[in-house]
């Protein structure tokens, strides 16, 4: 299922070519207008997991899981992977 979230879900900021990515988007209201804690958790390679990652970034205006934290994930196990 965390596969799917990335191949075609809310995490597919996260997908990196060649390489079999799971994770899950989060996002927490704060309490404030519009204004989001985001957060991705994530494995890779999915199927042999050589790294796990979790971001969150406080405070985002109108920011969700997979468009703040995912893209942050994705840089991080890209540079870690490859």
């Amino acid at each position: 299922m965390m596969e799917l979230a990335v191949e075609g879900g809310t995490g597919t900021e996260a997908r990196i070519t060649g390489i079999r990515v799971a994770g899950k988007t989060g996002t927490a209201e704060t309490g404030r207008a519009n204004i989001n804690t985001t957060w991705f958790a994530a494995f890779a390679p999915a199927d042999d997991p050589k790294i796990a990652i979790a971001v969150v970034v406080e405070n985002q205006v109108n920011g969700f899981g997979g468009s703040v934290a995912a893209p942050i994930a994705r840089q991080v196990m890209e540079a870690l992977l490859r």
